[in-house]
């Protein structure tokens, strides 16, 4: 029931407790409980961490500190959850927000576990298959050397490419597990600095990466958008809200270069049709929406769409790695037999 924290510090890491901590949050706050009074009640009572937790949050929302930095500092939301709060306390939805972050975030980890299920197999397969190619190259392949050297036997150039992949490649696996190993930190700790607009609109050049990148910004700035509007927000208000937020730069980006149009006499469909970080429809879906009067419904009505599509096309990726993996594993067996089998054949045949 209440709020268990992952470390000492009071700081929630794990996905799941922060997908939990916010449903929790949301659907107290939309009982009718203020902020505080449902912090109070979720971070259990007695505990170091959460009570010295309690007492920053209480200290900082008494200064007037925003329910958003309030949950990116002292709660370690991720920037996406902390941006939709920022949004939720110009549109009013707090609570509904909170509980569809918290979903959204389960949901994530949900994924997250299912991906490591497909994998783990696999993979357990891959490090077997390795491990008898470091067996057969130390132990067995010297002895057949050996003996295919006093029966005079001269290997073909197809089994020297075999013998040699054999050979070679734990080496370079081990070292490509290595250098990954060593980049993926530095990726994650620096991700917000490597990673700018300029560089995330090149990546939207590749077909994958552009898929997921388009579909993921448009979503989530046309549901955010929608909200500010059905709120009574004008639409060059609700941008300005938007470019003031700091968690999501590409926003910003988006924001500026919109607002920027909408100043040059441009109508807004033809602003979004514009931006690379945008699906190629989206500008006809707000041209429709305002024609008929409803841009905030049909911009929902797309958000929806479009987060559809995203978990749709993730689930077929993940449908496609394990067999990939598999007949990787496939090969390394195969390579192992024909590396074995093919000189005993070809001896044979000499016979």
């Amino acid at each position: 029931m209440f709020q268990k924290l992952s470390s000492g510090n009071g700081f929630m890491k794990k996905m799941d407790e922060q997908g939990k901590f916010l449903k929790r949050t949301g659907d107290l706050l939309t009982k009718g409980y203020t902020f505080s009074e449902a912090i109070d009640f979720l971070l259990v009572p007695g505990r170091s961490g959460p009570k010295k937790l309690k007492k920053r949050i209480n200290q900082s929302f008494q200064k007037g500190e925003s329910l958003s930095s309030i949950f990116d500092r002292h709660l370690n939301m991720p920037k996406q959850v902390s941006a939709q709060i920022y949004f939720a306390e110009h549109h009013g939805q707090v609570g509904e927000t909170l509980i569809e972050a918290g979903n959204y975030l389960l949901k994530k980890n949900e994924e997250k576990q299912k991906f490591l299920r497909v994998i783990q197999y696999p993979v357990f397969l891959v490090l077997v298959a390795i491990m008898l190619m470091v067996l057969l190259r130390r132990i067995l392949f010297p002895r057949f050397q050996a003996l295919y050297s006093s029966l005079g036997y001269d290997q073909s150039d197809s089994m020297r490419v075999l013998l040699w992949f054999i050979e070679s490649f734990p080496t370079y696996f081990f070292t490509c597990l290595l250098i990954l190993a060593s980049v993926f930190p530095f990726l994650y700790f620096f991700k917000n600095k490597l990673f700018h607009v300029r560089q995330i609109v090149f990546l939207t050049k590749f077909p994958l990466l552009s898929f997921f990148i388009k579909q993921g910004h448009t979503h989530f700035f046309a549901r955010e958008f929608s909200f500010l509007l059905k709120n009574g927000v004008s639409i060059n208000d609700a941008l300005t809200i938007i470019d003031k937020q700091s968690y999501r730069p590409t926003l910003q980006y988006i924001s500026k270069k919109l607002l920027k149009g909408l100043k040059e006499g441009r109508p807004l469909h033809e602003c979004t049709s514009r931006l690379s970080l945008f699906q190629e429809e989206f500008s006809y879906v707000v041209d429709h929406g305002q024609k008929n009067g409803r841009l905030a419904d049909e911009l929902k009505l797309y958000s929806d769409i479009c987060f559809g599509e995203l978990e749709e096309k993730g689930n077929q990726l993940l449908k496609y790695i394990q067999p990939t993996i598999f007949a990787f594993v496939g090969l390394f067996i195969m390579a192992i037999y024909f590396s074995i089998m093919m000189p005993l054949f070809q001896m044979m045949q000499g016979i």
